[in-house]
């Protein structure tokens, strides 16, 4: 895949003003909504994170830059080496031949079991990251940046928003809204596996105080986890003593999670962007996650 490498070599000398950076190896490595470019210079080897069309508004650089931080403290994503929080250009180090995780290898046993505990050290670190993430607030922020970019969400939207929005009564009505330090973006390509058994959960863009049991519901979902997979996560994540909300508060944030990340979709394909059928399969199958909540009423 092609790329400005004049451009890539004007962002390195600004992260490395001591060197000579025209040698540098680039290679295009793999991001859904980012450019991503592993670096090889000088003896180090690093990743260069490029933002993506469209992304302004979407993410506050400041707030990403600042929990980035904090999740590195906790050993859990690898060191952030530069951050430019106006640009969003982000250098972390590379973690040599680690296997990016895909939505069969994340649900073996090792691999999720690992992964609960990430889930478990950042849900209980009691840090504070800079914002929260309330999705009916983003839901809300999303509808202005369709607007903003003059495209149209999917058709059979105006019909289920309400409902979609009546959401957070639901949430209120089981306890509430737990704000714990949060990831929010679990798309399996996010974690990576170093040689030694290591799994790093990485792209804090989207990360924020909110409902670990919108994580959990996060990580089912994207990978499409089997029912007995997802008892296996609540199991050990609960240590045996799953609530009886979980569940359901989970239901619904994978009905948030589909219906927001179609929103982004539409945004990002207004940029020029595109993701084929993912948007609208996301919307559909929050549709028909809706009804399982409204079963049986009208």
């Amino acid at each position: 895949m092609k790329f400005d490498r004049d451009n890539l070599l004007k962002y390195l000398q600004t992260i490395f003003p001591e060197k000579d950076v025209r040698n540098a190896e680039i290679t295009r490595m793999g991001g859904m909504s980012n450019k991503n470019f592993r670096i090889c210079l000088d003896g180090g080897s690093y990743v260069l994170r490029v933002p993506g069309n469209g992304s302004e508004g979407m993410v506050i650089r400041a707030n990403e830059q600042f929990n980035s931080a904090e999740a590195s403290k906790l050993g859990v994503t690898p060191p952030v080496r530069y951050f430019n929080p106006e640009s969003g250009i982000k250098l972390t180090d590379y973690i040599e031949d680690a296997e990016t995780l895909n939505a069969a290898t994340i649900q073996r046993r090792d691999n999720v079991s690992k992964i609960v505990e990430i889930y478990r050290t950042v849900h209980n670190s009691h840090i504070s990251l800079k914002n929260e993430f309330n999705i009916f607030r983003e839901i809300e922020k999303y509808d202005e940046l369709i607007a903003e970019s003059g495209a149209e969400m999917y058709e059979g939207h105006e019909k289920i928003r309400p409902r979609i929005m009546r959401l957070e009564d639901r949430l209120n009505q089981l306890g509430g809204v737990d704000l714990k330090p949060c990831h929010n973006d679990a798309f399996y390509e996010n974690f990576i596996k170093a040689t030694d058994g290591t799994i790093y959960l990485i792209d804090w863009e989207y990360s924020g105080m909110n409902d670990p049991m919108a994580d959990l519901a996060a990580l089912f979902i994207e990978a499409d986890f089997t029912l007995k997979n997802e008892d296996f996560v609540l199991d050990r994540y609960f240590k045996g003593k799953v609530p009886e909300t979980a569940r359901d508060k989970i239901l619904i944030y994978k009905v948030l999670w589909d219906f927001l990340w179609a929103q982004w979709t539409v945004v990002k394909e207004a940029n020029s962007d595109d993701f084929g059928e993912y948007g609208i399969d996301r919307f559909n199958r929050a549709r028909k996650n809706l009804k399982l909540i409204y079963k049986g009423e009208n």
